[in-house]
């Protein structure tokens, strides 16, 4: 029932379908199980191409999850009969599959849905571990040392696991006290199981976040709580136990082994002990502390700020169930979904406490917990009144990480909603209570479809078309500067999962900073242009033979040595004709160096060098008389601002439009971008694909009415409109028709 998105999707889905390709690190933490697990799904499911088997494999476990919280259900409904239990479980299922966001998370190439069927997995398990233990059954342990297991297994995938803890412990631990072993040394023994559980999901905790001190205080515990358990007779579960901790977190030597092997993506490259250490701490991002002000640098984290945290928080809890629909009826179903939560964990309480503990402990960790946890900015879609500034919103919308809080209220929903029912059928409407059951549990999947599924909106493809679209701006063997996620990711699949334009070389100028990816550039290979998957302008552009040695030979000695420099004195920097003027104090960051190190390296030796349309293209140090616009990259040309064959353009550096147009025109895709002449609706990240889609069409339509073409015009200025509606756009559009060409250029 999951729509599956048909290839990448924007953010970090193309480097993790990269990584899984190459068997590769991607970023911090470096989720070596999700990227283990994603080869080896990938090579056995020979259906579909590379990123659909992983997306669908994001479906599978959400499905799996489903399914574990289906059978909670189940359980929490025994005495009903039979086809309301049977249905009340079924709509637990797809109450918890089909909420907005983790549907989301379903159809991409993504570790949520693997973390979110671990929390079920467990949650499922350790209710089976009750089950066995009233029978009697010595094997309910093992199921113990399961969840251990894959608890700490889970570490490698995500962290979003482990926060199942606290509703484990407490789910045994009003196990046992409210049904206690008979006899006094039986219970001893499992209270001190209990005690060696607790204690290793807080070392687990300390081994994920990479804590020394919680480490130490985990260790301690754990120590007391394994004196307890051998003490109390149960010596195997003590040290079973810790084995399977460490036989679960022994999926980190992954990321030191393969690291080791120099794979084509290597972050942070976790080869040594600091940088594995490094990695598993996330260092590479930096930490926020549980009292700062995340708008306010500085600032104190007042109650206005953590109320405005809970309100993201509502909001992001109203788009679970009816996303797709406009917001006043969007809001009226969430209050319907509240009040049969509501009522649905009344029935847990009144039919099983320790059921209600662990699924209310596990909704209010995720949800309330996290808010307070995580410490987020203000979500893109709010407070721009009070914070202007996009540093000081968060790049995207995280509601992703409270998803397994929506599940769990979906669970509660359903157990309102079988209470409902059974009402109704108690008054003799059976059929009414069917029908109202079918329709409330079948509404999120109808209401939701539009805005969760990622298949058949406009920007279905929209990170793909971006990837291809900036490559094949690129002339043969050319460098290539990005900037942020949207611009690497996508760029790193297209070219080592599909294989297309392997021979232009990617510089991201964040990472660019660190030494370790300089390193990396410095002795990455030259692969060789494939005319085939390029556009045919380029094949009379290509050399014979590919040009020798990496774009960035940068050796030890230079790396170190680009360190961030105020420059003491004016001065020209100068690599063949290229003259770029440099001011007394002006800072050059290692990014910077390695800008000017590239174009003074590659141009004379007459290899591209460009910088993509989101990159900033260098403005900052200068380069924009020395760029002109192609397609949808800038290329470095000395004296670009004095050659006649190119026109100025709207962004302030020159304009090739007769390339900028072959490109637009012949080779770039757009997938579903122009499918529909009503304007888009797009999710943020796609709206800034969008946005810079439209440049090319802005240049040429401006390129058009400086000849005074003004049915080109027209043309180029309405498709980067539908892309791009600004205010702007529709005021030259207005003033094209009403004045023609020339009314564009009065002042």
């Amino acid at each position: 029932m999951i729509t599956l998105a048909p290839t990448v999707t924007l953010w970090d889905a193309g480097e993790f379908i990269t990584a899984s390709k190459v068997l590769g690190i991607p970023h911090p933490p470096g989720t070596p199980l999700f990227v283990l697990l994603g080869h080896v799904w990938a090579g056995a499911l020979r259906i579909g191409g590379y990123a659909w088997r992983l997306n669908f494999m994001s479906a599978c476990f959400s499905a799996a999850g489903a399914g574990c919280y289906c059978l909670v259900a189940h359980r929490l409904l025994a005495g009903e009969t039979q086809w309301l239990r049977a249905g009340g479980a079924a709509a637990a299922a797809l109450l918890s599959a089909f909420v907005f966001t983790h549907w989301q998370n379903s159809n991409e190439t993504e570790v949520y849905t693997v973390a979110t069927f671990s929390i079920a997995a467990m949650s499922w398990l350790v209710v089976r571990w009750r089950d066995l233990r009233a029978s009697g059954d010595a094997r309910a342990v093992h199921l113990l040392l399961l969840v251990v297991y894959i608890a700490a297994l889970s570490i490698g995938n995500h962290l979003l696991a482990l926060l199942a803890g606290p509703a484990v412990s407490v789910f045994i631990a009003q196990t046992l006290r409210t049904t206690p072993a008979a006899l006094t040394t039986d219970r001893r023994m499992e209270w001190a199981e209990w005690a060696v559980l607790t204690t290793l999901w807080i070392v687990l905790i300390a081994v994920g976040l990479g804590s020394t001190t919680l480490l130490i205080v985990g260790g301690v515990l754990l120590l007391a709580g394994v004196v307890f358990c051998i003490a109390s007779g149960s010596r195997a579960f003590a040290i079973l136990a810790t084995v399977s901790a460490v036989v679960g977190i022994s999926i980190y030597a992954f990321l030191y082994i393969r690291s080791g092997l120099q794979p084509l993506l290597n972050e942070a490259a976790p080869d040594n002990w600091t940088n594995l250490i490094a990695v598993i701490r996330r260092e590479q991002f930096g930490s926020r502390g549980l009292f700062e002000n995340p708008m306010v640098p500085g600032g104190f984290r007042s109650v206005a700020v953590l109320s405005q945290q809970f309100v993201n928080f509502f909001q992001y809890c109203s788009w679970q169930w009816a996303r797709a629909l406009p917001a006043i009826p969007m809001v009226a179903v969430s209050l319907v979904f509240v009040s049969l939560g509501s009522l649905g964990f009344d029935v847990a309480r009144r039919r099983d406490t320790g059921l209600a503990w662990l699924l209310g402990v596990l909704w209010l960790v995720t949800g309330v917990g996290l808010v307070l946890y995580m410490n987020f900015r203000a979500g893109s879609s709010l407070y721009w009144d009070r914070y202007p500034s996009m540093e000081q919103h968060e790049v995207r919308e995280r509601d992703y990480f409270f998803a397994v809080s929506f599940q769990t209220w979906g669970v509660f929903a359903a157990l309102g909603l079988a209470r409902v029912v059974a009402l109704l059928a108690a008054q003799g409407r059976a059929a009414a209570g069917i029908a109202l059951g079918l329709v409330v549990t079948f509404l999120p999947f109808g209401a939701n479809f539009m805005a969760a599924s990622r298949r058949h909106g406009a920007d279905a493809t929209a990170a793909r078309d971006f990837a291809y679209n900036l490559l094949q701006s690129v002339e043969p063997y050319g460098v290539l500067f990005g900037f942020g996620d949207n611009d690497t990711f996508p760029v790193w699949y297209l070219q080592e999962v599909e294989g297309v334009r392997q021979d232009v070389t990617l510089v991201n100028l964040s990472l660019a900073n660190l030494d370790w990816y300089l390193r990396q550039l410095a002795h990455r290979p030259i692969r060789p242009f494939d005319p085939a998957r390029a556009p045919a302008l380029y094949r009379a552009l290509a050399p014979a033979q590919p040009p020798s040695g990496s774009p960035l030979p940068l050796s030890e000695q230079d790396i170190q040595g680009m360190q961030p420099v105020q420059l003491r004195d004016d001065g020209v920097f100068r690599a063949g004709t290229f003259e770029l003027p440099v001011r007394k104090g002006e800072v050059l960051r290692t990014a910077d160096q390695v800008i000017l190190y590239t174009i003074a390296l590659n141009l004379p030796n007459h290899r591209p060098v460009t910088f993509g349309v989101s990159s900033g293209r260098g403005s900052w140090l200068g380069l924009d008389p020395q760029l002109v616009f192609q397609g949808l990259v800038f290329k470095v040309v000395p004296g670009a601002d004095t050659t006649r064959r190119y026109i100025h353009g709207v962004q302030g550096p020159m304009v090739d439009s007769a390339r900028t147009r072959q490109l637009v025109d012949s080779v770039f895709q757009w997938g579903r971008m122009f499918r529909t002449p009503d304007s888009l609706e797009l999710e943020p990240a796609a709206q800034q694909v969008a946005n810079s889609f439209a440049v090319p069409f802005l240049e040429l339509g401006n390129a058009a009415a400086m000849r005074g073409d003004q049915r080109r015009a027209l043309d180029y200025f309405r498709r980067g409109y539908h892309l791009n509606p600004s205010p702007q756009l529709a005021d030259i559009l207005r003033r094209l028709q009403s004045e023609g060409v020339k009314g564009l250029f009065r002042r």
